[in-house]
């Protein structure tokens, strides 16, 4: 039976990346689906699209394609926190310059309630709502990408203080493992250190010798010839 492929696990907590990628997800699909709306009735009645408009729109789309891309990264083969940050960060500008865009050409309608007071018909009170639930989810949307940059950055930072593993120094040829070839190594060296510190045969031998003519030999007067003893 096949074994299924290992997934390398994250380093991201759970509940916090998928919350963040929720907010992130559901804040762009809103904007992009009320800018789908203003953009078809403007070009309907002939109007141009604002400059404010255009650059929300390149921003939700791009958050839905970072979104869907850092989640399916980090479901099938762990998310970077390097990648993730290079791809935040610009997307955080975006979103920081579309919310001033739009705060500075819908502060008026964005101050007022929606009432008949102010919007008399029912299609100025749906235009009104329409322009706060925009402005609205804009803010969501920065917020969320502060929080995933935020998390990002906790992420790399415990991967830095945990260290980092780098590949084992060995002389593996091709095709060999080098986890093999580091043991190999080592059971080496190991066994040099062992032999080293552990006389051989042929010196045992001589030391054998040497102990052998120290500890037996007899005293020199025991051993030694004088003429005199004979006369």
């Amino acid at each position: 039976m096949r074994s299924r492929p290992s997934v390398k696990p994250s380093d991201y907590p759970a509940l916090p990346f998928h919350g963040i990628r929720f907010m992130s997800f559901l804040s762009s699909i809103v904007v992009a689906i009320i800018l789908a709306i203003f953009i078809y009735h403007l070009h309907a009645d002939g109007y141009k699209l604002p400059f404010a408009f255009l650059v929300l729109l390149i921003t939700s789309l791009l958050s839905l394609l970072t979104t869907l891309l850092t989640t399916l990264s980090n479901c099938c083969c762990g998310l970077s926190p390097k990648f993730s940050l290079a791809l935040h960060i610009p997307l955080l500008i975006l979103w920081l310059l579309s919310l001033a865009l739009l705060a500075y050409s819908m502060s008026g309608t964005i101050l007022t309630k929606c009432t008949t007071t102010y919007w008399p018909t029912s299609t100025a009170l749906s235009v009104c709502r329409s322009y706060k639930a925009l402005f609205a989810f804009t803010v969501v949307g920065t917020a969320a990408y502060i929080a995933a940059i935020w998390l990002d950055v906790v992420v790399r930072r415990r991967q830095t203080r945990l260290g980092a593993y780098g590949p084992m120094g060995s002389s593996a040829a091709v095709g060999e493992d080098p986890w093999d070839v580091k043991l190999a190594e080592r059971r080496d060296s190991s066994a040099e250190g062992r032999y080293d510190s552990v006389p051989q045969p042929e010196q045992r031998r001589g030391a054998a010798r040497v102990r052998f003519g120290q500890g037996y030999q007899h005293p020199a007067e025991q051993t030694g010839y004088d003429p005199a003893a004979y006369r």
